[in-house]
């Protein structure tokens, strides 16, 4: 090999380089959110828990203890789905990572022994890397939108608090 065809099989090998970056910054990110998602799934067990106890009996409990974990109950089921497709786009991401740092080897392999058939599974992988990335941001879409209807639930949900029992008027939405 000469010192030109080493410098642009290090230009070839180096194109990945910037999408694993790239995952990795994506991948981050995800964490946070799926940290987060985490902490908050352990609050509201720990909120049930304690309200549960006390409240031992169902005839001790307010109204708005008994609102408060019916709305609890509601939430765990769509946290835990946050928590899945959170999981999941993390998983799509790393995978996308190493598919990726697999295509560099696959770019070194190929340079080295010149084989024409190399050279189109390098595109091939390369394609399987960005289909995993798209796979990873699709599931982060699904999870911000899913996200944002439990948010508007609990909102909604106590905004309710009080006009059901023919208290003040409910809150109006605020145009600009």
């Amino acid at each position: 090999m000469t010192a030109e065809t080493v410098s642009k099989t290090i230009q070839l090998i180096l194109a990945p380089v910037v999408m694993v970056t790239a995952c990795a910054i994506l991948a981050g990110g995800l964490l946070t959110r799926y940290a987060a998602i985490n902490d908050r799934l352990r609050a509201i067990v720990r909120e049930r828990l304690d309200l549960l106890r006390a409240g031992a009996g169902a005839a001790q409990r307010d109204a708005f203890t008994t609102e408060r974990l019916a709305e609890l109950e509601a939430q765990v089921p769509s946290l835990l789905h946050r928590h899945t497709q959170a999981r999941d786009s993390i998983l799509a991401t790393y995978g996308a990572s190493l598919v990726f740092i697999g295509d560099m080897f696959v770019i070194a392999l190929a340079a080295a022994t010149g084989s024409d058939w190399l050279a189109n599974v390098v595109l091939i992988v390369f394609l399987a890397g960005i289909a995993l990335l798209f796979v990873g941001l699709l599931l982060v879409l699904l999870e911000v939108r899913t996200s944002h209807l439990a948010v508007h639930y609990e909102v909604r949900r106590v905004a309710a608090l009080g006009h059901e029992q023919g208290g003040a008027e409910p809150p109006r939405t605020i145009t600009n």
